[in-house]
């Protein structure tokens, strides 16, 4: 379905008996204008209270020529629709398996989606001010026919030790990666379960301004809290991989025999 900022808004509002309906969220109306002031602020904190996957992605990062002041040795700089790191997943059994610099298994993330490439490297994510906590640094050689990294003065960045020596296809270095929540600017490609529970905290946050109902404000509140699981047990639908929450063992269950007949 074909969401939009309007169709959203008056989904909310009528969930608190809001009379009237808003065409676009930049109308002069009572209404539009209250939705316009808490709607970027209200979309980012529901779209980072899960793991969406419609929002997650992962991308190669640019290695800065400048880097922290302290502690760490390198920053890679962020992508401008970065909202949040993914959070770490657990895999389901407690076989330890070797992966580059540290293991897949018990206690560790997934191997196949770490929240930050390559596994096992620590790294921390920070605001590096110009001016202050950034020192000049040479950037690593890159291969020939290869564009250098942007500089990025300031900005949101991945703080490591990981200087991207690894070697990836034709021998070219092998840039850090991330994998994190971006933020959207399509609405057309959320979630239903994700609107419902966006309307649900819309409202919450208009119950007060619109109607003036403290009963409201705390029933939407409730309504979030529940529409979030459901938005959540939606969300695991689309897990396919063995070390995501959603195992596909099921799926394979009696369809696979080994030599000796037995079925797994």
């Amino acid at each position: 379905m074909a969401y939009s900022q309007a169709s959203i808004s008056n989904l909310a509002l009528g969930r608190i008996g809001a009379r009237g309906q808003i065409v676009d969220v930049n109308d002069p109306s009572p209404n539009a204008v209250k939705v316009l002031s808490v709607w970027d602020a209200i979309f980012q904190e529901v779209l980072s209270e899960r793991d969406w996957k419609f929002a997650k992605t992962r991308v190669p990062l640019q290695l800065s020529t400048v880097t922290p002041l302290y502690t760490w040795k390198f920053a890679w700089a962020l992508p401008a629709d970065f909202l949040r790191v993914t959070r770490p997943r657990r895999r389901q059994n407690e076989t330890d398996l070797w992966c580059f610099n540290g293991y897949g298994g018990q206690g560790w993330y997934s191997q196949q989606d770490p929240p930050f490439f390559p596994y096992g490297w620590d790294y921390r994510v920070e605001t590096l001010t110009s001016g202050w906590d950034l020192t000049v640094n040479p950037p690593i050689p890159w291969g020939t026919g290869t564009t250098p990294p942007t500089p990025f003065p300031s900005g949101k960045y991945a703080l490591t030790n990981y200087g991207g020596w690894l070697c990836g296809p034709n021998n070219q270095p092998l840039p850090a990666a991330m994998t994190y929540i971006r933020l959207i600017t399509d609405y057309s490609q959320l979630m239903p379960g994700f609107v419902n529970a966006l309307a649900w905290r819309l409202a919450q946050e208009l119950s007060i301004g619109v109607t003036e109902d403290k009963q409201k404000w705390e029933m939407c509140r409730d309504q979030y809290k529940e529409s979030l699981n459901s938005a959540e047990a939606q969300n695991e639908t689309m897990d396919t991989e063995r070390d995501e929450d959603g195992s596909d063992a099921w799926v394979r269950a009696g369809r696979y025999a080994d030599s000796y007949g037995w079925r797994y």
